[in-house]
């Protein structure tokens, strides 16, 4: 699997990473901080044969996408293993799935995946993930008193490959 994911200013990523590395203490789940996966919203998940052939999309999309600001507001969790932040969805947002997905359909050999097109997305920024049912009570102890709403800056777009997270291409907006 090969995502398309949005990456944060300094201070959103350091908010965001001091909550991931508090619920991997406290859950004892470390499978965000020992994989190294970044704080980063997936805009776009897809197989492919050959990702190295996107680099130029990551290019083109530079060229059509800037930086912008996001909200996170709410906790949440895909269940029964993830606990994730999410953003309001607003037009910056939906604007940017739209222009990534258009991008990445037009480039042959791809199934970009159903949980991933424009008007099925759910934008999130996981946590945590592979949590049991303890963990996932603790990393909700855990957020209950460290989290509050983000206002933030996506900087940065990212072509990655996934188990574990490794960035292919990576673009500043």
């Amino acid at each position: 699997m090969y995502l398309i994911t949005a990456y944060f200013d300094e201070s959103t990523n350091r908010q965001l990473q001091r909550i991931i590395d508090g619920i991997a203490v406290a859950s004892g789940n470390d499978f965000m901080t020992a994989n190294n996966v970044p704080p980063h919203l997936t805009i776009t998940a897809f197989e492919t044969r050959d990702p190295n052939g996107l680099v130029p999309t990551m290019d083109r999309l530079k060229e059509e996408l800037s930086c912008g600001d996001i909200h996170l507001v709410s906790v949440g969790t895909f269940l029964p293993y993830v606990m994730y932040v999410t953003p309001v969805l607003n037009l910056y947002l939906q604007d940017m799935a739209i222009k990534v997905h258009e991008a990445v359909k037009g480039c042959g050999d791809i199934a970009i995946s159903k949980y991933y097109q424009p008007t099925s997305w759910f934008p999130h920024i996981t946590l945590a993930k592979t949590l049991e049912k303890e963990q996932m009570q603790q990393a909700f102890f855990y957020v209950q008193d460290h989290f509050a709403p983000i206002k933030g800056k996506i900087v940065e777009l990212g072509l990655a490959r996934t188990n574990p997270h490794e960035d292919i291409a990576r673009v500043t907006l």
